[in-house]
């Protein structure tokens, strides 16, 4: 039995179909019978016309993300630990302790009460 090429490519995409149906798409069986009646065409517009409502769902997390994104950043630019006179104090006398001293753990104790203030703001 010799198969043209839209019938291996349709004989390929069913066999595709039923094998994923239970793991990503519960209207599989829709497609097979849109696929076999209509086309490869109209599926492909099936196929747009349902995945506009998952599209809409990704985009709408995405814009959901980036706002708590911001607000994170917005939160953390407030801190009194990113202001420039604090961070930069803070910043040299640890690098001084650090060259000096030759201890990280002096240098990061410097910072230890910057943070501890910059946490009761955020609590």
């Amino acid at each position: 039995m010799k198969f043209d090429r839209n019938a291996k490519i349709k004989i390929l995409l069913i066999v595709a179909l039923i094998i994923a149906a239970p793991y990503f798409a519960p209207f599989a069986i829709d497609f097979i019978v849109v696929a076999d009646f209509m086309g490869l065409e109209a599926l492909l517009v099936f196929l747009l016309v349902y995945s506009k409502s998952a599209f809409l769902a990704v985009q709408s997390r995405l814009l959901e993300f980036k706002s708590s994104i911001a607000a994170t950043a917005l939160l953390v630019a407030a801190l009194p630990i990113f202001t420039p006179r604090i961070y930069f104090t803070h910043a040299t006398a640890s690098t001084v302790l650090a060259i000096f001293a030759c201890s990280i753990f002096l240098a990061c104790v410097v910072w230890l009460p910057v943070m501890m203030m910059s946490m009761r703001y955020i609590s």
